[in-house]
């Protein structure tokens, strides 16, 4: 899509942050396995990480929407060179949203994540019990995400 112009070098660049933020928790939780949660639909290639490294690729497009909303609400992109809290602050609000909105459609259905001591029930809904890590992970990955991109973009 670069080659063809379609996506700028920002773009991709911003993605693959995403994807490496994205692998912080997806591959523990991949070693982690049914300690932590169950997966409850068989994918076609189960080589292991595969599964992992895709949601990774999936958090990552969460990621870029946060910097669409950011260039939306801001009406500019300098918060990707120069510390803004309020770009910071939606990228948070964005990714606890969205975690919140993918767990509850997700849970129960595509995977369960299980309650134990580091991972309590919040909220249940539907019978579907909403445990209290992946919430956190997304209240701190746009913090990691959006000073991963300041340092990288700044040294550009």
């Amino acid at each position: 899509l670069y080659k063809m112009g379609y996506v700028s070098k920002k773009i991709i660049t911003l993605f693959i942050i995403g994807i490496c933020v994205g692998l912080t928790w997806e591959i523990p939780f991949a070693l982690a396995g049914d300690s932590f949660h169950l997966i409850l639909v068989d994918w076609p290639i189960d080589l292991p990480l595969v599964r992992n490294i895709n949601y990774a690729f999936l958090d990552s497009l969460i990621f870029l929407i946060g910097i669409f909303l950011c260039n939306t609400i801001l009406k500019s992109d300098s918060y990707l060179y120069t510390f803004n809290s309020n770009a910071l602050l939606i990228m948070i609000i964005w990714g606890s949203i969205s975690e919140f909105l993918v767990d509850l459609n997700c849970s129960g259905k595509l995977w369960v994540f299980l309650e134990n001591w580091y991972n309590p029930v919040f909220i249940t809904i539907n019978g579907n019990n909403l445990t209290i890590l992946p919430q956190l992970i997304w209240l701190v990955a746009p913090i990691v995400y959006y000073f991963a991109v300041l340092r990288i973009f700044k040294k550009s």
